[in-house]
């Protein structure tokens, strides 16, 4: 995005667009949402919801194309994204034909999820990083195998697994993931907040995305150390607006994993009261040049991803709690494994919210198990 570009109306495409969508319109912005699942919230938010089929990683380009070309040539209308382009960064050139994007370009997306080319860097940089390899490792033991873009650790498993061309191989770490959510110029760096990131297993999926907690404690070694790892990664690549970066940190040490190059999910523990508005315009001014100061955040936030242990089907009128976002329209048929909604909680700390989380997410599986049985 260019100085002195200022939208009336943004067209928002993600994965899930539902927090990006809420922070847009209580900033003042008429939001067209775009993403998978087209949520009760997101759809009582955004001026018009439109649903997008996700395969292998990414949107589908021709469902893409066809769904959302139409509306990129109005008056005041900018793109803004989340997860869902890093594999196919071609349809952001494609939308950047047509209309403003507010956010990283697709060249910069290419070069930082370039697995070759990103940890050369960190090397340069000294920055710590796993040992990565392009080609399968002679033994699989303590190796992982990544896609190229991947997002939300559902492509991530055990390296004597599969294989392909858009797969890397990335040595295992000790410690617990947690990302730094940061706010960059191209050159300049405002920390937002750390956040641990919550595993929410699969037999097939062992590194799934099941939530993050803010407010993690963390050596100040490791802060700093951070900290200037995303000044360098930002430097290198141009990168603006928000952006998340993965590590692995186990005592005062780190292990820079991946950036993340675009709105990211811990975004949500950020969004609460009027904050969320002031951090989506300091992502749109950030893309233009200028970098505002982040207010610090008071409480702990955290969010648990709800995935269905069944097949669920939303019963009509159902009531949900004040604290579930990404709430399913009624009737809807939730597959076995698939994400339901989200918890969410708040505490004086990481530990209490993630505690609180946790027993949202036990009291909301019991009362929809519970209604599961009583219409069989």
């Amino acid at each position: 995005m260019h100085a002195g570009i200022s939208p009336k109306r943004l067209i928002i495409a993600a994965a899930s667009a539902r927090p990006f969508v809420r922070a847009a319109v209580a900033a003042g912005y008429e939001v067209i949402a775009a993403d998978v699942f087209c949520d009760q919230d997101t759809c009582r938010d955004a001026f018009m919801a439109i649903p997008l089929p996700y395969v292998n990683g990414g949107f589908s380009p021709e469902s893409f194309r066809k769904a959302i070309f139409p509306l990129l040539n109005g008056n005041g209308v900018a793109f803004i994204y989340g997860s869902g382009f890093e594999t196919q960064p071609d349809l952001l050139d494609q939308v950047a034909q047509h209309c403003p994007i507010i956010g990283n370009s697709a060249s910069a997306i290419r070069a930082a999820k370039d697995p070759q080319r990103f940890f050369a860097l960190l090397t340069s940089l000294d920055i710590p990083c796993p040992e990565f390899a392009l080609d399968p490792p002679a033994f699989a033991d303590g190796w992982l195998r990544k896609l190229v873009g991947g997002s939300g650790g559902t492509h991530i498993v055990g390296s004597g697994r599969g294989g392909g061309e858009a797969s890397y191989f990335q040595r295992l770490v000790p410690g617990v993931p947690v990302s730094l959510l940061f706010l960059t110029d191209g050159s300049g760096v405002r920390e937002v907040g750390f956040n641990r990131q919550v595993l929410a297993p699969a037999s097939d999926m062992p590194y799934r995305y099941g939530g993050a907690v803010s407010q993690v404690d963390l050596a100040e070694p490791v802060r700093q150390g951070m900290k200037s790892a995303a000044h360098g990664i930002a430097s290198a690549f141009g990168l603006r607006g928000l952006n998340s970066l993965d590590c692995m940190v186990e005592g005062d040490r780190f292990w820079v994993l991946e950036v993340n190059p675009r709105l990211s999910a811990t975004f949500s523990l950020y969004d609460h009261f009027a904050r969320g508005a002031r951090l989506f315009e300091a992502h749109v001014q950030a893309c233009a040049g200028s970098l505002a100061d982040v207010l610090p955040s008071e409480q702990a936030q955290a969010h648990l991803i709800y995935y269905a242990d069944n097949d669920v089907t939303i019963p009509q009128g159902m009531i949900w709690p004040e604290w579930v976002a990404d709430i399913p329209e009624d009737r809807s048929r939730i597959r076995a494994g698939e994400p339901l909604c989200t918890v969410m909680a708040a505490g004086d700390v990481a530990s209490q919210a993630e505690m609180l989380a946790r027993s949202r997410l036990a009291q909301l599986t019991n009362r929809i198990n519970q209604i599961q049985e009583s219409i069989r």
